[in-house]
């Protein structure tokens, strides 16, 4: 039973860890069978990974056909924004609160050395990949929900964090490392990267939330102007008013009872 698991373990690593990469395209049918003999894992081991894949919305598994890679909806979108919006403001500002304890000081040394590896790649033409950037992005994000320690959460919110990854918005992959909108959002969320890290220890919960509200807004602009300009997926403007009146006033003083 605990090979078994370990090797289910090993099948969602890997295949999770090739849709990070872009090794999968977008719009093509892929076979449980070859892809278990690719890997050199059986195909119960496969098969169960796959189903935690497409739980998690990674994939769609497609009955007798194989699986493709999940296009991110309407309704998608908003739950991840929403999730963003409310986990991240809560895990800001306790790092906030914190500063600067030593906890809080390795949380922000974290970000702050994802944000370096951030500007090493944008920097460095040669080795840029959205990829990559986007697992630094991870990186950054991740910090913050670690500060607190609960390693299911920051699995979940992996998966919330994938409907931002740029590949979703580039049906292309001969383009994926050239696309310059995208590459103009990576300088833009660079910004907006080190505005968060200078709010976090300015001990001010105002200024936690708003960095943290613009990044996630910027984001999700950016998200949804894409795909609003793609022919095959029509979004609707209401949306970007139902952003507006979520992001409110929420207070963040007092997260500890």
């Amino acid at each position: 039973m605990s090979e078994y698991k370990a090797l289910n373990n090993i099948a969602y690593d890997h295949l999770r860890s090739m849709i990070y990469h872009c090794e999968f395209d977008f719009g093509k049918i892929y076979s449980e069978t070859k892809l278990a003999a690719q890997i050199s894992i059986s195909r119960t081991p496969v098969r169960d990974a796959l189903n935690k894949l497409a739980h998690e919305r990674y994939i769609d598994i497609l009955p007798n056909k194989g699986f493709m890679l999940h296009t991110p909806s309407q309704a998608d979108i908003t739950e991840a924004y929403h999730i963003r919006l409310m986990i991240e403001s809560y895990c800001a500002g306790i790092v906030a609160e914190d500063y600067p304890n030593e906890h809080s000081a390795e949380t922000i040394g974290r970000m702050e050395d994802a944000l370096q590896q951030q500007h090493r790649l944008l920097e460095n033409d040669e080795a840029y990949s959205i990829s990559q950037f986007w697992l630094d992005d991870l990186a950054f994000h991740q910090a913050l929900l670690k500060h607190l320690n609960i390693s299911s959460l920051v699995q979940q919110y992996e998966s919330v964090m994938y409907i931002f990854m740029p590949h979703h918005l580039i049906r292309n992959p001969s383009i994926r490392e050239k696309d310059p909108q995208v590459f103009d959002r990576h300088r833009s969320t660079l910004t907006e990267h080190a505005n968060m890290i200078k709010a976090l220890k300015s001990n001010h919960p105002g200024e936690v939330r708003s960095a943290v509200y613009t990044h996630i807004d910027s984001s999700m602009e950016a998200l949804t102007l894409r795909l609003e300009s793609m022919p095959s997926i029509q979004y609707a403007r209401s949306f970007h008013l139902m952003r507006v009146q979520f992001a409110a006033d929420i207070p963040l003083e007092g997260y500890r009872s």
